[in-house]
């Protein structure tokens, strides 16, 4: 993985904009870019649907019907997967949580974990249940015990799906079962896994090629192959059902460049692997991520009008990284447009500018600049005795 020079010593083209037109960038860093490849895509996919990505970057270095609809077969889970390790996150639920099975973990079906109605297990050994013998009836069981019912977990798969850009998306259920308006694309389905692998618990869970619940007594077997013999392999999921043929989103990670390559419709379990090793050699062949600045990094400041502190630092709002093909790293450019001023209050994370890289003429990415931390209004006093100051210097 290279890198820009470090955001902190390395000289800007500063730009101060008003108010309005800064508010317009700042909106549009925040929306998710349709980053097509630019790049000359020589390498032969059998599968039907197919994107290669790099997730820091969000950029496509391969797509073949990216945005036809396809039925996405276990390839849901990972948006199950995604809540579930939200709400750990968030300390909404822990690994040691028990989980009873309801009567509703009998109807879906499919590949199973052989959940008996009224059984507990811990939180941590269902998501296993999930993560690695992809059980429907453990995708069940966590939907209900995270959101009260499937139909509310439901609701919540398809709002994240939304804020993660993935519109051409719509879940039915948090398992894969083919139904009627259950859908996703490869595009979309690779924003999804993109975003998974901010989890390591997750990536862990789903680079585990076997494991064993109930004491010793069930068998999971992960389907993913590639986690036990890809060098650097380690996730997400696959998929198959009679719609959807055979399907499979991986990713690996290699000398610090990361890359999610999303399968539909493949023929046979053989394709469905061959197609997905082929996209990611390639990948990590021709291709390398350039890293720009770290989340929070102070990349500038801002004065303050009428704040307790004169101040505050702008810092950018996540990992900021541009995909290249290897050999064409030099001559990036950075590029940060400031507010010249903000009036206090200001908030913790509100926007205040934009950081964009640029290789000659073209944008290759942008994000937005926001307060490290709230400046509230000064007090009367301190503003008459900073006012004091400053009519005492000049005299």
């Amino acid at each position: 993985m290279s890198k820009v020079s470090d955001v902190r010593g390395s000289a800007f083209r500063t730009t101060v904009l008003t108010s309005v037109l800064l508010a317009l960038l700042i909106t549009s860093a925040s929306l998710q870019f349709r980053k097509e490849p630019v790049f000359a895509q020589d390498v032969e996919i059998k599968s039907e649907c197919a994107v290669l990505m790099d997730p820091r970057s969000g950029q496509i270095l391969y797509e073949k019907n990216a945005d036809k609809k396809w039925a996405p077969a276990s390839l849901t889970k990972i948006m199950t997967l995604i809540l579930a390790f939200e709400a750990i996150q968030e300390g909404k639920a822990r690994f040691e949580d028990l989980v009873t099975a309801s009567e509703e973990v009998r109807k879906p079906g499919g590949t199973t974990i052989f959940l008996e109605v009224g059984e507990t297990m811990s939180l941590k050994d269902i998501l296993l249940g999930v993560a690695v013998a992809s059980g429907n009836d453990a995708s069940v069981a966590l939907a209900e015990h995270l959101a009260g019912s499937q139909e509310a977990f439901v609701r919540m798969m398809n709002d994240k799906a939304r804020e993660l850009g993935a519109v051409n998306t719509s879940f039915k259920n948090p398992h894969g079962i083919s139904e009627e308006g259950h859908y996703t694309t490869a595009r979309d389905m690779a924003l999804i896994s993109s975003y998974a692998t901010r989890f390591p618990d997750l990536l862990k869970m789903t680079s585990i090629y076997q494991e064993y619940l109930r004491g010793g007594k069930t068998w999971l077997v992960n389907r993913n192959r590639l986690v036990n013999f890809y060098e650097g392999a380690d996730g997400l999921k696959t998929g198959f059902t009679e719609e959807a043929k055979y399907c499979l989103s991986a990713t690996a990670l290699r000398d610090g460049m990361r890359l999610v390559a999303v399968i539909l419709g493949a023929p046979d379990p053989g394709t469905r692997m061959a197609d997905a090793q082929r996209l990611l050699n390639w990948g990590f062949s021709n291709f390398r991520s350039v890293e720009v600045a770290r989340k929070r990094d102070v990349v500038g400041t801002v004065e303050v009008m009428k704040g307790a502190k004169r101040q505050v630092h702008a810092l950018a709002s996540d990992d900021f990284y541009v995909t290249l093909p290897k050999g064409e790293s030099e001559g990036l450019e950075k590029r940060m447009v400031l507010e010249g001023e903000v009036k206090a209050p200001v908030k913790k994370g509100q926007g205040l500018g934009v950081l964009s890289v640029f290789k000659g003429q073209k944008e290759l990415g942008r994000i937005p600049l926001i307060a490290s931390e709230d400046v509230p209004t000064a007090s009367f006093f301190a503003l008459f005795a900073r006012f004091l100051h400053g009519f005492l210097a000049v005299r």
